[in-house]
């Protein structure tokens, strides 16, 4: 019984400061008393650190990855929710770590895009806002003839090649 709390003790610093949020995490599935459970504690602490040291799960089938923050942001999300019973296995956090899995992707995937489009728009020549829209002379998007009136040119073609300022 000793064994499994000094191995408990020693896994400590893989949550840092969040050791506490694993323990309560861990307390929904019901572990007390604590001196009688040492090796369930054990078993479930083990789980969220090789959560947090692969940030990947597999549910149904299917692999999903996380990041550390979203893995605390879900432990917090599932230690919230008030449970009836003692939880018998991680599905409810898996669950709960499904759609924070799949909001990161979509913000990478989303970010990846907007990066894309300004990396094309800069070897086009027409530098991009942050947000995405066209950068002009007075830094608001404008079509180009508005751009040539403001501009003083009768053509874009002789601006090709020339810093627009």
């Amino acid at each position: 019984m000793d064994m499994e709390w000094g191995e408990i003790i020693r896994l400590l610093p893989v949550f840092g400061s969040h050791a506490r949020l694993a323990f309560e995490y861990v307390e929904l599935f019901g572990v007390l008393p604590l001196r009688m459970k040492g090796k369930k504690i054990l078993r479930l602490l083990q789980d969220v650190a090789l959560l947090l040291r692969t940030g990947s799960f597999r549910y149904q089938r299917r692999e999903y990855h996380i990041s550390e923050p979203g893995i605390w942001e879900a432990l917090r999300i599932v230690c919230n929710k008030h449970f009836e019973q003692p939880l018998e296995n991680h599905n409810y956090l898996k669950k709960v770590m499904i759609g924070i899995s799949e909001r990161e992707r979509k913000e990478a995937r989303d970010a990846a895009e907007r990066e894309q489009k300004q990396r094309e728009e800069r070897l086009r020549g027409r530098p991009m806002t942050a947000d995405g829209r066209q950068m002009t002379v007075d830094g608001r998007a404008m079509s180009a003839e508005e751009f040539k009136r403001r501009a003083g040119v009768e053509s874009l073609a002789g601006l090709i090649g020339k810093g627009i300022e």
